[in-house]
């Protein structure tokens, strides 16, 4: 075992981390080599220095490649935590300068992300070509710890958590709608109490939003008649454009379909049910002049769709 740990210092060469990383992930020294770049007998040799170095071997080799040990998972998932920090680090610092410059993550929902990116990064490309914007795509709980762990700098989401590392700024309150095909509306508006007698695909239990109708529900004494689950955003508009029941998002999860034409939404009312939708940014981070910018282009994005009568 390595003498270093004697004061449990450890200074690996990052290079041999990320040889480390790709052969764990394509579970074959042949492949990683590859994918690295480099000589099959130079990867070999920094795996074993790691070994070595560890005192215990972090992979089993099989006749059709490797596979991971118990020590080989725990180094993997802190090579994960150090590269994300590395990397974070480097986005925050050509982030800080006085001129608007650097790279950006924001985190972002399925829809309505496709009516805010367009827009958004056509902006940023012409306003500030020195800033580069990257996007993730996850629902609101999905983004939240992602923003939490440093993964990206501001999120679109809704209710944010309250954190004091955490900072939201509202963009509007959705409130939720009854969703359906073409021409299966025939209301401007319906009370939950109706919603409960009409066949419902819906998202299962842990979903935020399904937990949110569930318990105006309660509050009521209903008890919604849910047909099927589903946990994909794009299967359960899916099977809603094709007639096999209805489902409550907000209206922003309908955008680009409400102005298609393909699915139609109506407001649920008594009770009016609202949620929050807000940018999240962390709150070491609010004095960067990039992340700024994002941020309140964000902001006017969104506003101007309300102005306009396209977001409700």
């Amino acid at each position: 075992m390595s003498q270093k740990f004697g004061d449990l210092d450890w200074f690996p060469d990052t290079r041999a981390l990320r040889y480390f990383v790709a052969v764990a992930e394509e579970k074959s020294i042949t492949k990683a080599a590859a994918r690295v770049r480099i000589a099959q007998p130079a990867i070999s040799r920094q795996i074993a220095w790691l070994e070595q170095e560890l005192g215990t071997p972090l992979f089993l080799r099989l006749a059709r490649g490797v596979e991971l040990t118990e020590a080989g998972e725990i180094l993997l998932d802190r090579c994960y935590e150090v590269f994300s920090t590395l990397a974070q680090g480097y986005r925050e610092i050509t982030a800080h300068s006085a001129s608007p410059k650097g790279t950006v993550i924001v985190g972002m929902p399925p829809t309505p992300g496709e009516f805010i990116l367009p827009p958004l990064l056509a902006r940023i490309r012409d306003r500030y070509p020195e800033i580069e914007l990257r996007f993730v795509e996850g629902f609101s709980r999905e983004l939240e710890k992602a923003l939490i762990r440093g993964d990206i700098a501001l999120a679109v989401m809704h209710d944010p958590p309250e954190r004091s590392d955490i900072l939201g700024r509202e963009l509007l309150v959705e409130h939720l709608h009854l969703v359906g095909p073409p021409g299966s509306l025939l209301q401007d508006r319906y009370r939950l109490e109706e919603l409960a007698g009409l066949p419902l695909i819906m998202p299962s239990r842990p979903n935020y939003l399904r937990i949110i109708f569930d318990r105006a529900c309660d509050e009521r004494g209903l008890e919604p008649q849910v047909v099927q689950r589903v946990d994909g955003m794009w299967h359960l508009k899916a099977l809603v454009r094709a007639g096999q029941g209805f489902t409550v998002l907000t209206y922003g999860a309908v955008l680009t379909e409400a102005a298609a034409g393909t699915l139609e939404a109506r407001p649920v009312v008594e009770p009016q049910i609202g949620w929050r939708l807000c940018i999240a940014t962390r709150a070491e981070q609010k004095r960067k002049v990039a992340i700024t910018i994002v941020e309140d282009a964000i902001f006017d994005i969104v506003t101007d769709f309300v102005r306009r009568g396209l977001w409700r």
